[in-house]
């Protein structure tokens, strides 16, 4: 009967991207082998790491329905994920950053969530970043278009504080969303133009354009290791220019998102004051650490990023 009931459940294929973290992506496919949802399927991309990983998750999970997929070049979050999908056989599919540890519940509760309404076409959960004390990414999410900047719900909130209802709806779900199968065939895939950051994003408004609704559901939860690499400050890290070459796509693609769902009276005031003060606010930030390539960086992102084209289209070919 057990058997039975697992094998009559909808796949879940796990989609999770890394590169150059053996252990943090090993312990994070761990957590997920723990769901209590059980019908799924693991795809690490691997970003062309130098590091053990390939190796490590093959020898760690060779029992599991884990499936290593390598890359011979890093195409970060939009590119690694993109190759998922190409492998992905589940109804639904979980794009997991890799520095998570999932609740046991978490896989369960998301796909119980979209099988209530067929036109719910993405849900995430609580991204609980443990180590700046145990407080919310958001609840909700969504943009100020006149500055560009992020709105979101309850962001910095200790999770046990604060009284939640059961989800809140949302325009995108960073570090962790799960989309049914058929909303994915509207909108394809990530867009590669962004490589990585606002990817999720972008997504996650091509979801709500193609006509489903999107929510943050309260109950699942996740912890977010929101992990370091060597070399990083963590201040600009948190900031999102923790590297140049992070600090360059921040740049560009700060101006490529708004390109694509900003209104024309949004584009004049970003480009007629908001732009030119988040390229000097985070120069002078770098600048501050004795930073200047990522200074240097974030200057040509955001040169790069108002000469760039971007396309409005809903579907992204991958």
């Amino acid at each position: 009967m057990q058997e039975f009931q697992e094998k009559d459940k909808d796949l879940v294929s796990v989609i999770i991207p890394t590169y150059n973290r053996a252990k943090v992506v090993s312990d994070c496919v761990r957590s997920v082998l723990h769901s209590s949802y059980s019908n799924i399927e693991v795809l690490v991309v691997d970003n062309c790491s130098s590091d053990n990983t390939v190796e490590l998750v093959n020898e760690q999970f060779h029992n599991a329905n884990v499936n290593v997929i390598p890359l011979t070049k890093n195409l970060m979050a939009a590119g690694g994920r993109n190759a998922g999908i190409k492998s992905a056989s589940g109804e639904f599919l979980l794009f997991l950053d890799n520095d998570n540890i999932i609740y046991p519940d978490m896989i369960e509760l998301l796909v119980n969530e979209l099988k209530k309404d067929k036109s719910i076409g993405l849900v995430g959960p609580i991204s609980i970043n443990v180590n700046q004390g145990s407080t919310m990414w958001m609840a909700s999410g969504d943009y100020n278009f006149f500055t560009s900047r992020p709105k979101t719900l309850f962001a910095g909130k200790k999770v046990d504080e604060q009284p939640l209802e059961p989800r809140y709806k949302t325009c995108y779900s960073p570090n962790a969303m799960m989309v049914r199968r058929e909303a994915l065939e509207c909108v394809g895939g990530f867009d590669p133009l962004y490589y990585a950051m606002y990817e999720e994003a972008d997504f996650g408004y091509r979801i709500l354009k193609s006509g489903y609704k999107a929510y943050i559901v309260t109950g699942a939860r996740t912890n977010h290791l929101y992990y370091v690499n060597e070399g990083e400050q963590s201040k600009l890290r948190v900031a999102g220019i923790g590297f140049p070459e992070r600090a360059y796509h921040f740049a560009k693609n700060r101006s490529i998102f708004m390109k694509k769902y900003a209104k024309w009276y949004h584009l004049f005031f970003y480009y007629l004051f908001f732009v030119h003060a988040f390229a000097f606010y985070y120069c002078i930030m770098a600048l501050r650490y004795n930073r200047k390539d990522i200074a240097k960086a974030y200057f040509i992102g955001t040169y790069k990023g108002l000469i760039m084209k971007a396309s409005r289209s809903v579907k992204v070919e991958i």
